[in-house]
Order: C-alpha cells, then sequence, then structure tokens
C-alpha cells in the first residue's frame, strides 16, 4: 500500500490525530479506508480517510462516519443535448423503418395466399 501523496493537501494527515503522512516512518505504515454508500436518490457515494496507524483506522470507524460530500451537479452542455437528440432521432428512424419492412413482410406473405 503507497502512502497518501504529499502533494494531495486533503490526503496529507491522519483523520483521527492530524499528524502529517512523512511524520510516521516515511508514511509506509499508513492506512488508506474508502466507505461506499448506497444512496437511492444520487447512487454510489464514497468516503475516504488516510490514518498513520491501524488502531486511528479502527477508532475512526468505531465513530458515526461523516456523510460524504455531495457531488456537484452537472448541468447538459449542448453537445449533450445534440448527442440525446440524434439518439433519440436513430431510435424514431429505426423503429420507422423497421414497421415498414413489417408492413411489406406482411404484404408478400398475404400476396402469396
Amino acid at each position: 500500500m503507497h502512502p497518501p501523496d504529499p502533494a494531495d493537501a486533503s490526503a496529507s494527515a491522519c483523520a483521527v490525530c492530524g499528524r502529517p503522512w512523512p511524520d510516521e516512518d516515511d508514511g509506509r505504515g499508513w492506512v488508506h479506508l474508502e466507505v461506499t454508500r448506497s444512496d437511492e436518490a444520487e447512487g454510489l457515494r464514497f468516503l475516504d480517510a488516510d490514518f498513520c496507524t491501524q488502531q486511528h483506522a479502527a477508532q475512526w470507524l468505531a465513530r458515526p462516519l461523516p456523510d460524504p460530500a455531495s457531488a456537484a451537479p452537472s448541468a447538459a452542455t449542448w453537445g449533450d443535448r445534440l448527442a440525446a437528440a440524434w439518439v433519440v432521432l436513430l431510435v424514431v428512424l429505426t423503429a420507422a423503418l423497421t414497421g415498414l419492412g413489417l408492413w411489406t413482410a406482411g404484404g408478400f406473405v398475404l400476396g402469396l395466399l
């Protein structure tokens, strides 16, 4: 397991004691936990934390878990709308051609009788 990246400020300290990661054995003994929650409204939500020892990770898990940060809602762009319009157009065209093919095949079969 790799220690937290020192360039990442959010993962540079123990979530329990606040000790910076290089202070403890060059970060080799660090524990990284990621908790996944399933929320019906928002789907999967992730919460992660780093700890200088396994004991601190156990202490953190023994407490009620904090709420994960909500993902920022993303607005649909014009490109997204254009792609959706193309998909709808292709579905309608496929349905129309399928209907025309069934009509033609039905007329052919009825003509044979």
